[in-house]
């Protein structure tokens, strides 16, 4: 008898009788004509995954090996050798034939605790470290008997002091270092012989120092495009593992990140973020979001005397890419290239500033556990690695700095015909007219210009104020001070220091009327009155001839906006340019005849934040740009390809020729 289901309604038939339904009991099973098959799970657990995930959920890449590609991993680079027992210390970047080969088995570096994270810890001191393709011994390491000491090959140089002409960064990077040139005067007599003979002796050891650096990074760089040619890179997916690591490292070294931009900048925990650490984890996660877009071939038609033909337009990878940062946002202008260049594909050789000490020590021991030194490596110093990175053939160089500086990259590159990004400085001018809503320009000039304490390449490095309202836009910006401040600046905690006692010293001469201290290395924020802008004293004050870097804030009057539009374009082409205004002609008029990089209508500083416009000079200010996609393509070749139809072809492009044909043509590409 059957009976109904009450799941799906239909009727069901009992078998009937005992060996009926042991019939039923014991047929095979066959499976269902409909639907899907079943799974069998005992294969699908033999089965290994694709796509292995890591502890934290980030999927791994895992790379198809093909014959020939050099191994590459990105296991910590702080590996501790174990030499046989009767090694002798390595001499040299490249050992001797006889020497023994180091051991393979080299255990991975131990980091501890949060706070202390990025300082390898090791249980025996090691003989011998082993980094990449260069091998060096530890000063404190023991020579083995009978070899001498072998002293540190690229020891760190003391700071190369800067010119007083007012330029920021490297104004002396590219002249040899103080200490290999000392006079007979500071020796003691007979201690060393004739002062030639010392002078030889010590021009000799700096010659030394040159050539093993220069073969250090020579080595760095063949490694890196050794790894760029096993194509890797061009993977998407490879790259944004890269990002996401990144990202990672950063979340997790947040609080050493802070710690260090405190001692070098004093900066506070909350401007670190704002203007640095956020900026950038935000930077890689709008790449990461877009990055599978940008990096896809754009096919287009192609031209009608071209059919039947069509276009593929693909970006690809430079290669080697070298990032030249500097000291006033040291992670932010050293990090934002870097997200850039790995979103195209390309290896990086990143050069810090040798003012932000401890900074440039954070990033560099994150960035070494984070990756290996063939895709990223991060080289510190001052001229002698300077010099010893521009003689190398590098695909693409991005620096950020003076002008000065700019200049001796830009002709470097010359000689490998290298594309170059210059990001460098310039006086950025702040025009405020008559219509301007004087409260909100004075607040927020305030904030933009004495952010970092001035030390923002994209500062107001000037205001140019309508005569009419010069006094009340003073006197509400001195408030805007107080209120920002307080009464005592010098005192305040959230307030950043000067990099360094020679730039504070240069500031101070500018502006010896500035409050300062001697101690801290921290000058108030200072408003110059300088009268009307073709003045006497406007023309003839120092602060007038050059960026000023640092909270000296002069101000100028015009009497109408031609004039001032006149004044401006005098001047070599600014990096930034801001005008407070309420007059739609007068923003029309300045924004469109006025060249500049890049600027703001009623603000300051805020165009440097944002992933989806261009940042970048113009003219003495700069060539190039980044940011986001224009980073991605700054990074990148467009290689464009013409895929042509093996059937089908054109009469016309081909002799003997005709003026039946050449009237056709003439028609086709009008």
């Amino acid at each position: 008898m059957a009976e109904r289901n009450t799941t799906t309604g239909k009727k069901e038939s009992k078998p009937k009788g005992t060996r009926g339904a042991k019939a039923k009991d014991e047929a095979p099973k066959t499976p269902a004509k409909r639907g899907r098959p079943r799974k069998d799970k005992s294969a699908e657990a033999a089965v290994p995954e694709k796509e292995p995930v890591d502890e934290n959920g980030v999927r791994l890449y895992d790379p198809k090996k093909v014959e020939g590609d050099m191994p590459f991993s990105f296991d910590s680079e702080y590996s501790q050798a174990e030499p046989a027992a009767s090694a002798e210390p390595l001499a040299s970047a490249e050992p001797a034939a006889s020497a023994e080969p180091v051991s393979s088995d080299e255990p991975e570096a131990t980091f501890v605790t949060a706070q202390d994270r990025l300082v390898p810890v090791q249980e025996e001191e090691p003989a011998a470290y082993v980094d990449n393709a260069f091998a060096f011994v530890p000063e404190e390491a023991p020579a083995s008997a009978g070899t001498p000491a072998m002293e540190m090959p690229f020891d760190r140089e003391e700071p190369v002091a800067a010119s007083s002409g007012g330029e920021v960064d490297f104004d002396r990077a590219f002249e040899p270092v103080s200490s290999l040139s000392d006079t007979a005067s500071d020796l003691e007599a007979g201690s060393l012989g004739s002062s030639s003979a010392f002078s030889d002796r010590r021009e000799v050891e700096f010659e030394l120092a040159q050539e093993r650096i220069d073969s250090k990074m020579r080595t760095l760089v063949e490694s890196q495009r050794t790894f760029f040619n096993t194509n890797q890179t061009r993977d998407v997916s490879f790259r944004i593992l890269q990002l996401k690591k990144l990202y990672r490292a950063i979340q997790d070294n947040e609080e050493l990140l802070t710690a260090a931009l405190q001692k070098d900048l004093a900066k506070s925990a909350y401007e670190s973020y704002v203007t640095e650490i956020g900026l950038v984890l935000h930077e890689i996660s709008y790449v990461i979001r877009h990055l599978r877009k940008w990096a896809r071939p754009r096919k287009c038609r192609a031209d009608l005397h071209l059919f039947p033909a069509r276009f593929s337009v693909s970006p690809e990878p430079l290669g080697v890419s070298l990032i030249m940062s500097t000291w006033n946002y040291p992670i932010l202008l050293s990090l934002g290239p870097i997200v850039s260049s790995i979103s195209a594909g390309n290896t990086v050789i990143l050069k810090t500033s040798e003012y932000a000490v401890e900074t440039n020590n954070a990033l560099k021991a994150m960035l070494e556990k984070t990756f290996n030194s063939s895709y990223l490596a991060v080289v510190q110093g001052g001229y002698t690695e300077n010099h010893a990175l521009l003689e190398q053939h590098f695909d693409f160089i991005f620096f950020t700095g003076s002008q000065n500086v700019g200049r001796i990259v830009m002709s470097s590159a010359a000689r490998f015909l290298t594309p170059v990004c210059l990001e460098l400085g310039g006086k950025s001018p702040c025009i405020v007219d008559s219509s301007a809503n004087l409260e909100i320009a004075a607040r927020r000039i305030v904030w933009g210009k004495f952010l970092n304490a001035g030390q923002t390449c994209v500062a107001p490095d000037y205001v140019l104020v309508d005569r009419g309202v010069k006094d009340k836009l003073v006197d509400l910006m001195k408030g805007e001070i107080l209120r920002q401040f307080g009464e005592k600046p010098l005192e305040n905690k959230d307030y950043p220091k000067i990099i360094n006692e020679r730039r504070f010293v240069h500031l101070s001469t500018l502006c010896p009327k500035a409050e300062m201290d001697f101690v801290t290395n921290k000058i108030s924020p200072t408003i110059m009155d300088l009268g009307d802008m073709n003045g006497r004293e406007a023309g003839d004050a120092e602060v007038m001839q050059e960026e000023i870097f640092g909270p000296l804030l002069p101000v100028l009057s015009f009497d109408n906006i031609n004039a001032a539009m006149a004044y401006v374009s005098a001047k070599p082409v600014p990096l930034s340019l801001y005008i407070f205004s309420t007059n739609a002609d007068n923003i029309r008029r300045v924004t469109r005849e006025l060249r500049f990089g890049g600027g703001c209508v009623n603000d300051v500083v805020y165009h440097l934040a944002s992933s989806k416009v261009p940042f970048g000079g113009a003219g003495e200010s700069g060539m190039g740009c980044y940011h986001g996609v224009y980073g991605f393509e700054t990074f990148s070749h467009k290689k464009s390809v013409l895929i042509q139809s093996p059937k089908t072809d054109m009469r016309i492009r081909y002799s003997p020729y005709t003026d039946k044909m050449l009237s056709l043509l003439k028609k086709i590409m009008r």
